[in-house]
């Protein structure tokens, strides 16, 4: 398990970069830009101040970064595969 999340964490910056190439082209790019940032700041905010609902007590912040960590290689996946899906269903 340890493994698959190291490989996905250094492979996060070319899957972000690889959607962003493939979805520069599409009409909606700036609509769906937009939607991702404000996904991720509503979640990212909510990370930041209730982050011990999910972890419990966590003196030191771990469970935070580690939360943080996790919505961030999530988000990127997500928005890997949403862009293969709009690639695929334009042709």
């Amino acid at each position: 398990m340890d493994t698959i999340f190291i490989i996905l964490l250094i492979a996060s910056p070319f899957l972000w970069l690889a959607t962003l190439l493939i979805l520069t082209e599409a009409k909606t790019f700036w609509k769906v830009f937009l939607i991702h940032t404000s996904v991720f700041i509503i979640y990212m905010t909510f990370v930041l101040n209730y982050s011990t609902l999910l972890t419990g007590h966590d003196e030191y912040g771990l469970g935070q970064i580690g939360l943080t960590i996790f919505f961030i290689i999530t988000h990127i996946i997500v928005g890997f595969i949403h862009g293969l899906y709009r690639t695929f269903k334009k042709r």
